[in-house]
């Protein structure tokens, strides 16, 4: 068992996050030492490392919330959740691509500063 300092500095997240995931429902309610710290499994900490990666991506908590409790709900939601996954690699593509061509148009306005251009 690790205690919320250690999943937050392995994860790379603060505590306070992941208390307000707990509080949203994107992870179960901490199992709780006789002192009554929290207390996080192996699976609770790659669970957590999935959340951040969502995060990072952009999906919205409630979304993770649902995918969370499609998960839940079994295998019977494989579908519902690789359509959700899908869709938000999807649209990390188009943040990349976008990303991409805003690094084109920087290239190009530094091109005109070194050729002595002024605008």
């Amino acid at each position: 068992m690790l205690t919320i300092g250690e999943v937050a500095k392995s994860v790379g997240i603060n505590i306070g996050a992941i208390r307000f995931y707990e509080r949203k429902g994107l992870l179960e309610p901490a199992a709780r030492s006789e002192q009554n710290n929290r207390l996080y499994t192996e699976n609770e900490l790659n669970w957590l490392v999935f959340i951040k990666c969502l995060r990072e991506t952009g999906m919205s908590v409630e979304d993770i919330k649902m995918y969370y409790d499609k998960v839940k709900e079994g295998t019977s939601t494989l579908p519902e959740r690789i359509q959700l996954i899908q869709d938000q690699k999807q649209k990390l593509l188009d943040d990349i691509e976008e990303k991409k061509n805003q690094l084109v148009h920087l290239e190009q306005k530094l091109e005109r500063y070194y050729r002595g251009e002024n605008y």
